[in-house]
């Protein structure tokens, strides 16, 4: 082979090299930004808000993935395919029309689309609402009266495992999520299906032991408080952590979401904290005797796994809800004034 020839054979390598390396750039900057585009759109889509959401017949799991994670149902097509194959429903899922809700969890969509679309009436029960808001949220779908709803609170058919025997009350046991009125359901399968639900979502906890060998009831008691108190994700942890430490030191709670269920009104005063009801932590040492709300996943969580600290107090230090944590009550003091300062209490 002659000089010019190795040249030009060289020359073309060289060219070859630049080619791939300019295609390999192009492609990463497609990736990159059709990641970000994507990344975008899911972060644009408030959770809570109702969607239509379409599964063909023969779609499969990363198909059906790619669905929801465009719907802003669930937060990436990968997670979601794992999690059917965890749960061996891949290749199960049935066809049809879902009405589902943006930011759901993501075995909660499974257990849906597993049990096929429904031709019911749905409702939305928000984290925080009392048994009385969710019966009348059931009410006004027009499906059964709040009497009939009432009436099925009492029901002996209703089947509540984390309930103790003397308590009747179901507060904080119907457990905030999307549901359908099935065409034959009766007021006390609809209550059933909320009781099991809270049973579907403690049972992914079961291996872990509440703090203070507290009863499951009991941590569901706590959860209902910080469910009522925390405005942020961030803190649920921390308000945790300052319940369970007056707890362990028999220090009255003094909630405010507690009186505020005794009382049935925000915005307490003076007179308000002296009530004698067993719901009062201002006065009483220890738990309310039942939940106060119906506690979301992510406050029972909260409740089971505190942030470490030795917290005593919080204060609300923004409008979008934040709270600042201490174990000193004079920085307590100067922190509500603050607040007060700032208009936010």
């Amino acid at each position: 082979m002659s000089r010019v020839e190795r040249r030009q054979r060289k020359r073309r390598r060289w060219r070859g090299v630049l080619v791939m390396l300019l295609l390999l750039a192009t492609a990463g900057v497609v990736v990159s930004l059709a990641l970000r585009l994507t990344t975008d759109r899911q972060r644009k889509v408030p959770a809570g808000q109702p969607v239509t959401v379409t599964v063909s017949s023969g779609d499969s799991s990363v198909d059906i993935g790619r669905t929801l994670t465009d719907a802003g149902v669930v937060d990436g097509v990968a997670r979601f395919r794992s999690a059917a194959e965890e749960r061996g429903l891949d290749g199960l899922l049935k066809p049809g029309t879902y009405q589902l809700v943006t930011g759901m969890d993501i075995d909660a969509v499974l257990d849906q689309l597993a049990k096929g679309p429904s031709v019911g009436v749905p409702f939305t029960v928000p984290e925080g609402f009392t048994v009385a808001q969710i019966v009348e949220r059931i009410a006004a779908t027009k499906q059964f009266s709040k009497a009939e709803l009432e009436e099925a609170l009492q029901s002996k058919r209703l089947i509540a495992p984390h309930r103790p025997e003397k308590v009747k009350s179901l507060e904080g046991m119907l457990f905030p999520d999307t549901y359908a009125i099935e065409p034959d359901a009766t007021a006390v399968s609809v209550l059933q299906d909320m009781l099991d639900q809270l049973g579907v979502v403690m049972t992914r906890y079961e291996s872990q032991t509440p703090p203070l060998n507290l009863s499951r009831y009991q941590l569901l008691i706590v959860a209902s408080m910080i469910e009522r108190e925390a405005k942020v994700d961030g803190d649920r942890p921390k308000v945790a952590t300052v319940i369970y430490n007056r707890l362990r030191d028999r220090q009255r709670l003094q909630v405010d979401a507690t009186v505020e269920y005794a009382v049935g009104h925000r915005g307490l005063s003076a007179k308000d904290l002296q009530s004698g009801s067993p719901y009062n932590t201002y006065r009483h040492v220890g738990l309310p005797p039942t939940p106060i709300a119906s506690p979301g996943e992510a406050s029972i969580r909260a409740a089971l796994q505190p942030a470490p600290g030795d917290w005593r107090y919080y204060v609300l230090i923004s409008k979008k809800g934040q709270h600042a944590f201490t174990a000193s009550y004079d920085e307590f003091q100067r922190l509500k004034a603050e607040a007060r300062a700032k208009g936010l209490l």
